[in-house]
């Protein structure tokens, strides 16, 4: 496998397992609030929640742009861009 397949395998797998966080926390998130006793807990709920998918959107979205970049990138470009990926990425998925 080459480096750019390597390097778009990797942000595509973890721009799915992002994804997957979303949906569970989501699922959580309506869970906690259907137990919520009144409006302001689930209006704390909401906010805890939303924060926790905001930065896993603003991940995604980084990775795609990366995955822009990647597949616009010539061979002299690629090394470089390797060592970005890897830093940014969760250590889990290098």
């Amino acid at each position: 496998m080459s480096v750019r397949e390597s390097l778009l395998t990797k942000l595509q797998t973890q721009t799915e397992s992002w994804s997957k966080q979303i949906d569970q926390i989501r699922s959580e998130a309506e869970a906690k609030m259907a137990k919520a006793e009144d409006d302001k807990a689930e209006a704390e709920i909401q906010r805890e929640f939303s924060e926790k998918i905001q930065s896993l959107e603003d991940h995604i979205e980084t990775a795609r742009a990366k995955l822009g970049e990647l597949r616009d990138s010539g061979e002299d470009q690629l090394d470089d861009l390797k060592r970005r990926i890897d830093e940014w990425l969760p250590s889990n998925t290098n």
